[in-house]
């Protein structure tokens, strides 16, 4: 049986073939995202070697990322009604 594949994306190639030096693994991006987001937010995104190619690449941590964002710009957001 052989099953036809699908062709990549644009964006799915584009992902596949970022860098990835220096490495940061999930672990090491989950205990800096959050000075990310803070330096961020102060118009400062110094990040830390490797923190930004992790983000382009992986989605679950940009995710994290982004809902960090968005918490701390708007926290009235997650109030319960």
């Amino acid at each position: 049986m052989s099953r036809r594949l699908a062709a990549l994306t644009a964006g799915q190639v584009r992902t596949l073939t970022l860098p990835t030096e220096p490495y940061l693994s999930c672990e090491d991006c989950f205990d800096l995202v959050d000075s990310y987001v803070e330096a961020v937010l102060a118009g400062r995104p110094d990040a830390p070697p490797g923190l930004e190619e992790h983000l382009a690449g992986c989605a679950a941590c940009a995710q994290e990322a982004d809902s960090l964002l968005e918490l701390v710009r708007d926290p009235a957001a997650t109030e319960a009604p």
